[in-house]
């Protein structure tokens, strides 16, 4: 199944209610964002006024990705509204040649041609963007040691933090050191 669907099948005074999967290696996730580990789910209807179209629906998946703090492997599972406004491209719509102003609204626009809406990036950018900037494998999660390296998380070390000053930063620690 793909993520494509044609403008005729969606009717001119209704919406057209699907369900759609595909495989993790469908889309091209980069390795720092994390790992694809389940199939992505797309449920949604599309509606078109005109020859717009608009899709609202909501993504599910489940992503690996590694922890900020302890840079271990952690699941993460993907759930989100998707929303979006799809245009024909500028050529199926006439405006061949001629210059267009845009409008703020006009960023969140996907473009659509040959009759074919393609959900693919806009279920990409929507996924992506719902995964946290600070990925972590637990609440409370205590990271590596930054003096010997062993997660915290697993063993206690006997270093101090108070101790390890980068020392980039020994000027400013002074500095703070005779401000108290």
């Amino acid at each position: 199944m793909s993520l494509v669907v044609n403008f005729d099948d969606i009717p001119d005074d209704g919406e057209y209610v699907f369900e759609l999967v595909e495989k993790p290696d469908y889309f091209q996730v980069d390795l720092e964002e994390g790992v694809l580990r389940k199939d992505v789910c797309v449920q949604g209807s599309l509606s078109k006024v005109g020859r717009e179209v608009f899709l609202k629906g909501s993504i599910s998946t489940e992503m690996e990705m590694i922890c900020s703090r302890c840079l271990e492997p952690l699941s993460y599972k993907v759930r989100s509204k998707i929303l979006s406004h799809y245009v024909p491209d500028q050529e199926e719509a006439g405006n061949q040649g001629t210059d267009v102003e845009l409008h703020a609204s006009d960023i969140e626009m996907e473009c659509y041609s040959d009759g074919q809406i393609d959900l693919t990036q806009a279920v990409y950018d929507q996924m992506i963007l719902s995964l946290p900037l600070v990925r972590l494998c637990r609440t409370d999660c205590q990271g590596i040691c930054s003096q010997c390296g062993v997660n915290r998380n697993i063993k206690k070390c006997q270093c101090s933090d108070k101790d390890s000053v980068d020392p980039r930063l020994a000027v400013l620690k002074t500095l703070k050191d005779k401000l108290k």
